[in-house]
């Protein structure tokens, strides 16, 4: 028997149900104390295209994201299981509603079980609504898996009474039993799948990528968020609009994405913790303003998270080809801080550091996301997330009494004096005798327009040395990271973490052993970790979601050595799985030996 193991995918169209259908079943499996990780695969229409989503359980922590094959497809049509068969897996398990239309041909696997269960007909005739067989189906798997009818039925009902009242539960509950009795009744389990209690349980989180980046900004004194609704950051401007005011903050759904970051970089200015979000094309419209963000020196954190592009490009699917902008982004010189998070956990924590980093540094702080990591969910413990810790660092942010001071001593205040570090200090607009202009004019240091040569330079090179000297040199920044050892180096920043994490196991199992550098701030590079790391390997693979090798060719800049630099690349819209990470790092090692 396999226990606790299993990767389930629902696959139907927009408007089946099937996200919801996921969404029981892990509550289902967190009940159990299992770990869960997700993968949506949704169309950008509201109805009618295929869609599914992929849950995955496991009595161990899972880290990472999907497996590379199904262990259970739940096909709503036919067109679903013409879609995803070739992903199901040796002595896997199809459940098929042959409502409409049977299975033939090529479909018919010899290596595969399948459950024929007439869900849209039995809605339609026994329940009256066709739209409820989603639920007959969550019926079905509880039965199928052996998990305890009693619990996944108060589980479901709970679910349905907290969210829309007692008739809208009692209607799913009775197409759980009914779901649960024709599989019972009808259905003869010939797989080995079972899903059972956990011994030991913890306490844990079962949150999205966005939400946990969401509760990290407010965590880390974010008070104002402006955005334009735009796949895949919405669920950031849909939490913060419900939950920021409950900690006196404002959240504003501007007209468009150049409203937005203006609204933000203006109550950057006046001296409140201010983000906006956004995705590829809104990024776009919003790169003068960040230009201007860095001009005048005002602190600002842009949550981008990336999607397939470019211009509408595929806006549910996932990419990582913002790199060329998030990093050069505008036109001039225009250093700025980009930190890229690798988990659930870290959606958290960058959340915090970056609105540290932006009030220190006084610059745009892009926090660099992409689709997998921001609209899928993933098990964490609750006590990995520590907010007795958050420290809200402000920087070089004068009080009343040190200006005080410093007026007293017959010193002048200027906004933008010349440091050491770059760094000037900082006054909110209202401060007595902390007056001072912000354009987006070169200026002096008192804020007032320049053309003068010598000034020009000087500006210049203090807004470029407090990122690259003085940032780059701190601890401020998140530390790049290192896993595992051996002779083939792997990189990766954002969720490809994951799969990386996850081919290593496998490697591992194989005695190949492999190391991963995890990147974390994409921008300043820590060049010397970098170096070193590529210097210990004799290939390093970037394991990267864009076609042209963005990222492989942001590290060539700082490398000579091209030749020990090649890209893993993919980018047809579907993140990476571990398997295809394995099967490069193989083939690089066969590539070798062949040479030697």
């Amino acid at each position: 028997m396999i226990k606790n193991d299993i990767t389930i995918r629902v696959a139907g169209r927009a408007g089946d149900g099937s996200l919801t259908t996921a969404d029981i079943l892990s509550k289902v499996f967190k009940n159990l104390g299992l770990w869960l990780v997700t993968y949506k695969d949704f169309p950008s229409n509201i109805r009618g295209l295929p869609t599914n989503i992929t849950l995955r359980a496991n009595e161990k922590r899972i880290y990472y994201g999907r497996k590379d094959k199904l262990d259970y497809l739940l096909a709503f049509d036919r067109k679903n299981v013409e879609l995803h068969i070739d992903d199901v897996i040796e002595n896997g398990v199809i459940i098929y509603d042959n409502s409409n239309e049977e299975l033939t041909g090529e479909l018919i696997r010899k290596d595969i079980y399948y459950y024929y269960i007439p869900l849209q007909s039995i809605a339609k005739n026994q329940l009256g609504l066709e739209v409820i067989k989603n639920i007959i189906s969550v019926g079905a798997i509880v039965y199928l898996l052996g998990i305890d009818y009693e619990r996944a039925k108060n589980i479901i009902y709970e679910h349905f009474l907290k969210t829309k009242g007692q008739k809208i539960a009692d209607k799913n509950l009775e197409a759980f039993n009914v779901g649960y009795n024709y599989a019972k009744e009808n259905i003869k389990k010939q797989d080995n799948y079972i899903v059972e209690e956990v011994e030991e349980k913890i306490r844990t989180y079962f949150i999205m990528g966005n939400e946990a980046l969401a509760f990290g900004a407010i965590a880390g004194g974010c008070r104002f968020y402006a955005s334009y609704p735009i796949t895949p950051a919405s669920e950031v401007l849909e939490i913060l609009s419900e939950e920021l005011p409950k900690y006196g903050g404002v959240v504003v759904q501007a007209e468009d994405e150049i409203a937005s970051i203006n609204f933000a970089l203006g109550a950057g200015y006046a001296g409140v913790r201010a983000m906006t979000g956004t995705s590829g094309p809104g990024m776009s419209l919003k790169t003068e303003t960040l230009g201007l963000a860095v001009m005048n020196e005002t602190p600002i954190v842009i949550y981008l998270s990336q999607r397939a592009g470019p211009s509408t490009g595929l806006p549910t699917k996932v990419e990582q080809s913002d790199i060329y902008h998030a990093i050069f982004g505008g036109h001039g010189d225009a250093p700025r801080i980009v930190i890229a998070p690798g988990n659930v956990k870290e959606m958290f924590e960058f959340a915090i550091i970056a609105f540290n980093l932006a009030e220190k540094y006084q610059t745009p702080v892009i926090l660099l996301a992409d689709q997998v990591l921001a609209q899928n969910k993933y098990t964490i413990p609750i006590e990995e997330i520590n907010i007795k810790d958050i420290k809200i660092e402000r920087g070089k942010a004068l009080t009343q009494e040190e200006l005080n001071e410093m007026i007293s001593r017959g010193e002048k205040y200027l906004r933008y004096k010349i440091t050491q570090d770059g760094i000037s200090p900082r006054t909110i607009p209202g401060m007595e005798g902390g007056i001072f202009t912000a354009n987006s004019n070169e200026h002096e240091e008192d804020g007032y327009t320049t053309e003068d040569p010598k000034k020009r330079s000087q500006m210049l090179e203090k807004r470029i040395r407090k990122i690259y000297q003085t940032a780059r040199n701190s601890n401020d920044l998140p530390e790049d990271l290192i896993f595992g050892e051996g002779d083939v180096g792997l990189i990766g920043f954002g969720f490809t973490y994951g799969p990386i994490m996850e081919s290593m196991e496998r490697l591992e199992k194989e005695n190949i052993k492999v190391k991963f550098l995890q990147i974390r701030t994409l921008w300043p590079l820590d060049k010397e970790k970098i170096n070193s790391f590529i210097d210990s390997c004799y290939k390093v693979i970037v394991v990267e979601q864009n076609a042209q090798g963005q990222f492989s060719n942001v590290i060539k800049m700082n490398y000579s050595n091209h030749e020990k630099i090649e890209s893993l690349r993919k980018y047809d819209g579907r993140g990476f799985t571990p398997g295809d990470i394995v099967e490069k790092v193989k083939e690089v090692i066969l590539q070798e030996a062949k040479e030697v």
